[in-house]
């Protein structure tokens, strides 16, 4: 199965197989790499949400520069991006992407919203442990 992604530099959508054996995915129009299962969060944009969640499993992190409990799980959000290469992690900063935090109702942060196949399948609200989020991953993702 193939995945879409839109390059951060040019725009120009790509559809990407899976890799495998160190192999790169780079933009069939400007040649940039693509940043696909790198083992960090992409930054989501009111612009490309639905496009780049539309992804077998995705975890989306609402967040703000000015919260602190936000700050707090970034750095558990890059362990679980590096650790869990099938799931596809993203940030989406609120304040800045006014629009999509109001369509998904966000009234506190940080919230992690969980998709399916572009689905939403479940929510954790709040700056919670690893393990909670591990388990979280197991029962929405599964």
């Amino acid at each position: 199965m193939s995945d879409v992604v839109r390059c951060p530099n040019c725009g120009q959508a790509n559809r990407v197989p899976p890799l495998g054996s160190g192999k790169k995915a780079v933009c069939g129009r400007c040649k940039m790499p693509l940043a696909l299962g790198d083992g960090h969060p992409l930054t989501l944009t009111d612009d490309n949400f639905r496009e780049q969640i539309a992804v077998p499993a995705a975890v989306v992190d609402f967040w703000a520069a000015w919260c602190g409990p936000c700050r707090m799980i970034a750095p558990i959000m890059e362990q679980l991006a590096a650790e869990h290469r099938h799931i596809r992690f993203f940030k989406l900063n609120v304040d800045e992407n006014p629009r999509t935090a109001a369509g998904f109702g966000v009234q506190g942060i940080p919230l992690l919203v969980f998709f399916k196949n572009g689905v939403e399948s479940g929510r954790v609200v709040g700056a919670v442990p690893k393990s909670q989020i591990e388990s979280a991953i197991r029962q929405y993702l599964g």
